[in-house]
């Protein structure tokens, strides 16, 4: 580690605490799609930040039940965007309100109208959202004191970030910026509106937050044109192919925390807003 660099340490994620870490990973079929799941306390009970897709279904109540928590528990749940990946296990939250902005629900219904294609809306996004009181965000709203909400057109027109204060200002990102890479390149991999205006609300993420959990990666500081990771990754692929053995490790990544990333080939720091 470079001398001028500070020992990152946990706490600075505060009462934050991330149920799930996001991969940023895909294969010859696509994305996984295993997103970050973010847990935080509200002023009137549990807050979860977006809730992963059915392949994350068992994992997610077991890491509920660590906590000792039941999804009847969860009181709010803010959806990043209504991409699968961030939403289809909201049914799981039944007597949790749900948080989306007003510009992807009008993006989602243009999705289902034919207007143009997007693959990652499911097709259910209407009776998901119908089961719930749903608050419909159109700009920044603050609900608490140390929590506020801003919606940043990137990935997709209405994507939510979280701004929760705490030891450090944590931005929950969804996919606004889904891993290390985006931040240090300053624009994203797959943008679904103008690639200006998604690179803007990346640099205003950087500005205004010192630790981010993104949508696709394990949480991360940028100091000095440098990335620390606050967290270890480890992730693990097992199959069963013939004539391997039954359930064999495919693959096994293991990266400590606060490892370091310095930008190389075309990767640049963003200038901050």
């Amino acid at each position: 580690m470079s001398s001028e660099l500070k020992p990152l340490r946990h706490e600075l994620l505060g009462d934050v605490r991330i149920l799930l870490h996001g991969v940023p990973c895909r294969s010859s079929r696509g994305w996984f799609g295993y997103c970050s799941v973010v847990l935080f306390p509200g002023e009137d009970g549990w807050v979860l930040f977006d809730t992963g897709h059915y392949s994350d279904r068992a994992l997610l109540l077991e890491m509920l039940e660590k906590v000792s928590l039941r999804p009847e528990d969860i009181r709010h749940v803010i959806i990043s965007h209504l991409h699968f990946d961030h939403m289809l296990n909201v049914p799981l939250f039944r007597k949790a309100s749900l948080v989306v902005a007003k510009a992807e629900v009008d993006y989602a219904r243009r999705v289902s109208n034919g207007d143009f294609l997007d693959p990652s809306v499911p097709d259910d996004w209407r009776s998901i959202l119908e089961a719930h009181e749903v608050r419909l965000v159109d700009g920044p709203l603050r609900l608490s004191n140390d929590t506020e909400i801003e919606v940043l057109p990137g990935h997709t027109p209405g994507g939510l970030v979280v701004y929760r204060q705490g030891p450090s200002t944590v931005a929950l990102c969804g996919d606004t910026i889904k891993n290390a890479w985006e931040a240090l390149n300053g624009k994203p991999s797959a943008a679904g509106v103008d690639g200006a205006a998604a690179a803007g609300s990346i640099r205003r993420v950087l500005a205004r937050s010192e630790v981010l959990v993104p949508g696709h990666d394990r949480p991360f500081c940028i100091r000095n044109g440098a990335v620390e990771f606050l967290a270890p990754f480890s992730w693990q692929v097992r199959g069963h192919l013939l004539p391997g053995p039954e359930d064999e490790v495919m693959l096994d990544i293991h990266l400590p925390a606060a490892s370091l990333l310095r930008p190389t080939g075309r990767a640049t720091t963003p200038q901050s807003a």
